[in-house]
């Protein structure tokens, strides 16, 4: 169990989560607070509560539901902060290793782009590439109304370097997990 993400006893979840590497899991919680909370305390933002285990088996990176970007860098410039942040390389071979991951995510078209100039969907992918920079074992999609919902973002382009992270979508509606397999 040394690669995904495993989660026990955290209030508002399974009893036991599991989420291996290749794989897209949905969780649904009634309120839009204990979904923020649930995305903070699996990703390790937030400590989680006695007697529950959170256990990566490696980095864990959450995309929040607006993506998560800097508003004074541009899309390149985001997901280059995420190689930069997490990895002793050149600014050179982050930058291209970002190109690389922003393809990848079908935003090649907004490299030059600041947050606010693109659409919320693009927004949410340029998170993803984002924390691809880091090479996460891990990704917690937090998800919200009124957005694109990530089932139909990642489906439009299909992501290889996804096939090598588990990806956990923590949602308040079930109508919202579309392309992930729902957690029992």
């Amino acid at each position: 169990m040394d690669q995904g993400l495993l989660v026990e006893r955290v209030p508002g979840l399974p009893e036991r989560l599991w989420v291996g590497v290749g794989e897209q899991r949905a969780v649904v919680v009634p309120q839009a607070a204990d979904r923020r909370q649930l995305a903070d305390i699996v990703s390790g933002l937030e400590e989680p509560p006695p007697k529950a285990i959170v256990l990566p088996g490696g980095p864990v990176r959450l995309v929040p539901a607006e993506g998560g970007l800097l508003p004074h860098l541009t899309v390149l410039g985001n997901v280059v902060h995420g190689h930069l942040t997490t990895q002793s390389i050149t600014k050179q071979a982050a930058r291209d290793q970002s190109r690389v991951q922003a393809f990848a995510c079908g935003l090649e078209d907004v490299l030059d782009r600041y947050p606010h100039e693109i659409t919320p969907g693009r927004r949410r992918l340029a998170g993803v590439a984002r924390a691809l920079g880091a090479y996460p074992r891990a990704i917690v999609l937090e998800d919200a109304n009124g957005l694109p919902t990530w089932g139909s973002l990642l489906s439009i382009r299909p992501n290889p370097e996804l096939a090598s992270v588990a990806l956990l979508l923590i949602t308040t509606s079930t109508t919202r997990t579309t392309g992930f397999d729902d957690v029992e």
